[in-house]
């Protein structure tokens, strides 16, 4: 599905590059810092939500038919997520990047655009969109292909969080020096989910400025404070979310368990 999902999105960049002035984009213009809301947060061992708006997953389908993302990121920021992340690919999680912009206008704290990034043209136009932080995907990039997002995403005063899956995306992510490790739980083969491969894969961390931030399968506090006891204080959290009929008291219990 991975490879399916990469060549649709690259017929989309072929678009982009027809329809986007890089010359309209502010580089020197400064985010809403995504990664050190979250490093402040892991110093003082503070629990920090990235609340993800998603309406729907290749695995699970349909998760909320009408999803209101201005309610719901308003939700999010008042329950006291830290940042919220905002899922922009339509084919096959029903996102847009109007999503992201009805974001931006609800809310203060910091936003993560959540897509497929493979081609430079989609940083300039994340940083149109108001993005303040971006998701690179090693296992969707040649590494080649990644140092060069990597180094765009930088130039443009856009944060990085960087997903990896296994031990060797891992080392690579930080011989670059990611400092946002985003370590996702999900098997991309097998959609098989495992906390512990957040768990594991974090042992081999030993700089107190690198955040690691745990994705996919998070959806009691007893998984937060199984996590915590590994020393890991973020988490990206989104179906779990989503569905809940009262975000701001799901988000309370998760952020005060530690």
């Amino acid at each position: 599905m991975l490879e399916e999902i990469i060549q649709n999105k690259l017929k989309e960049v072929e678009h982009l590059k027809q329809t986007i002035d890089i010359s309209s984009v502010d580089s020197t213009k400064k985010n809403n810092s995504f990664y050190q809301k979250i490093l402040n947060n892991q110093n003082h061992k503070k629990n920090s939500i990235i609340a993800e708006i998603k309406r729907k997953s290749p695995s699970k389908g349909m998760l909320v038919k009408n999803l209101n993302i201005s309610e719901t990121a308003m939700s999010y920021e008042s329950g006291g997520a830290t940042c919220v992340s905002v899922l922009t690919e339509k084919d096959y999680f029903d996102g847009s990047k109007s999503d992201l912009l009805i974001a931006k206008k609800s809310i203060n704290i910091p936003i993560l655009r959540k897509d497929f990034i493979l081609d430079p043209i989609q940083l300039y136009e994340s940083k149109l969109l108001g993005a303040d932080c971006i998701l690179l995907i090693i296992s969707a990039l040649t590494q080649e292909k990644f140092k060069e997002l990597f180094q765009l995403a930088n130039a443009l005063n856009l944060d990085v969080l960087v997903e990896v899956h296994d031990q060797e995306e891992l080392d690579f992510a930080l011989s670059c020096d990611a400092k946002l490790i985003g370590i996702n739980n999900r098997n991309l083969r097998t959609f098989n989910v495992d906390i512990n491969t957040s768990i594991e894969l974090s042992k081999s961390i030993n700089n107190s400025e690198i955040v690691v931030v745990s994705e996919s399968g998070i959806k009691s506090k007893e998984d937060i404070a199984l996590l915590n006891s590994s020393g890991i204080y973020s988490f990206l959290i989104g179906e779990y979310l989503v569905k809940s009929q009262d975000i701001k008291s799901t988000l309370g219990e998760l952020i005060n368990e530690n």
